[in-house]
């Protein structure tokens, strides 16, 4: 198999297990808080912690 198919599998299994975990965490550990506010701000404040942790890829947008 070429060496970029087999990274790039590599990479979707990695991301798909840190969007489990994060899906895990905000189901645990945030489902108070998730069940008492609207879609829209919890989107809004996912996009507001993913800018704070990206800067460099935050300005690019």
């Amino acid at each position: 198999m070429n060496d970029d198919v087999v990274e790039a599998a590599h990479e979707r299994q990695r991301l798909s297990v840190l969007h489990k975990q994060l899906m895990l965490s905000l189901k645990f550990h945030h489902s108070q808080t998730l069940e008492q506010i609207p879609l829209e701000m919890a989107v809004q404040a996912m996009i507001e912690v993913w800018q704070a942790c990206n800067p460099s890829q935050s300005a690019k947008r």
